[in-house]
């Protein structure tokens, strides 16, 4: 069975303070020579990651399929120079880590390539090199990197504390925690059991009610994309429908153009040919309309939402999203091989039904007294961005404010 990522430690996770991380070796650590070196192109990339092994530990935003989507998407427009980094323990091919310069007005910052379209950053790892690897070595070897490549700060966002059962080898430089966490939950061989263990009596009732209303309406169906005309026809309702939720919301869409539609269209064809290099697009019809659509894809034994959206009409009291990710979910408790439930990184309500939210954070490494300035500021907004999510007054207050601006900006 593949590892898969982080594991959920406690439902009210405490913040992370800024500060270094700790250079204790763990028991199971071993003293491996470790050694770092750059890829030519995505080729070279894809030629290395098939020597992790099938069974590496991984997210799919660092797969080859993914992160050449992004480059083929965005590269041009992102004004970023890939930095495609590979590992070796005693000279075998031990992680991946696709990184790449930007230049953010005067600072230049290597990160990860294509963070702003994925929920963790985990990197690609041989199974065994996890426990390997020693934090802190990994650490002064990318720093060396980074000077090299006349780079201000490295900054490592999303990453979770675990890496499967094993802590995190990227666990290096300041941490902060990141502002939004990712919820993670189980998936049960019975969803029938999950579902009532999950939701009180009442929470199963009223769900209930509301699919009955929707099946009950004409050609109800739940469908999942197979032909690229269901791809094309599904996408189209994803885009429409979060571009309408934005303007009503103010909540920010980060698929708003062609080259948005170009980067999940490669994706979703990549899912048809193999499950766990590209997206699923999953669908709720019914009066031959689709009310809601949901992105995911599959990482070993887990279950991944990437994306999803709701239409603003007569069916959407009857909450087709929720009810279109309860169905999925019972799909997924059919599937042998699947044993975990990732729903992403944002905090909505129907997600705390099916999982817990799980600390992320970020990893800042400054190079340059430029890098120290820039750290202390992100540090800072981020750690204020954090709390204003976790408050009960203030992320309900933001919300409204944004809803209010978006309806003016429209008027």
């Amino acid at each position: 069975m593949a590892a898969t990522g982080a594991t959920a430690l406690a439902s009210d996770p405490v913040e992370r303070l800024v500060g270094a991380a700790p250079e204790t070796t763990g028991s199971n650590r071993q003293s491996l020579e470790l050694r770092v070196t750059r890829l030519d192109d995505f080729a070279s990339a894809s030629d290395f990651i098939s020597q992790l092994g099938e069974d590496r530990f991984s997210l799919p935003y660092h797969e080859a399929s993914w992160i050449e989507s992004w480059q083929t998407s965005f590269g041009e427009t992102e004004h970023c120079q890939p930095v495609l980094v590979a590992g070796f323990l005693e000279e075998q091919a031990a992680f991946f880590l696709p990184l790449a310069l930007e230049q953010n007005g005067p600072l230049r910052v290597l990160s990860f390539l294509g963070q702003n379209k994925a929920n963790q950053s985990t990197g690609l790892w041989r199974c065994t090199a996890v426990d390997a690897v020693e934090p802190a070595v990994l650490h002064r070897h990318l720093s060396e990197l980074g000077k090299t490549l006349d780079a201000d700060l490295v900054h490592l966002a999303n990453l979770p504390e675990h890496c499967g059962e094993s802590s995190n080898p990227l666990s290096f430089g300041e941490l902060v925690q990141s502002p939004s966490p990712v919820f993670i939950g189980p998936l049960s061989g019975d969803f029938d059991d999950l579902f009532r263990t999950s939701h009180s009596k009442a929470a199963r009732k009223k769900l209930a009610k509301k699919q009955k209303s929707l099946e009950a309406a004409d050609n109800f169906q739940i469908v999942c994309a197979e032909t690229e005309a269901e791809i094309e026809r599904g996408l189209n309702a994803f885009l429409e429908q979060r571009a309408v939720r934005a303007a009503a919301t103010g909540i920010p869409n980060v698929f708003t153009g062609e080259k948005e539609k170009l980067f999940l269209e490669t994706l979703l064809k990549s899912g048809q040919e193999r499950e766990q290099t590209g997206l699923n697009l999953w669908w709720l019809e019914c009066e031959g309309e689709i009310r809601a659509t949901y992105l995911s894809c599959r990482s070993g034994d887990r279950l991944i939402g990437y994306a999803n959206s709701i239409s603003h009409d007569d069916m959407t009291a009857h909450s087709p999203g929720v009810v279109l990710l309860k169905e999925i979910i019972a799909r997924a408790c059919a599937d042998p091989g699947l044993h975990c439930l990732d729903l992403g990184l944002g905090d909505e309500r129907y997600k705390r039904s099916w999982s817990e939210a799980v600390a992320l954070f970020d990893s800042y490494t400054p190079l340059t007294l430029k890098g120290k300035l820039a750290f202390f500021a992100f540090s800072k907004k981020q750690a204020l961005k954090a709390r204003i999510r976790k408050s009960e007054t203030l992320w309900p207050l933001v919300r409204k404010m944004r809803a209010l601006k978006a309806r003016v900006l429209s008027s």
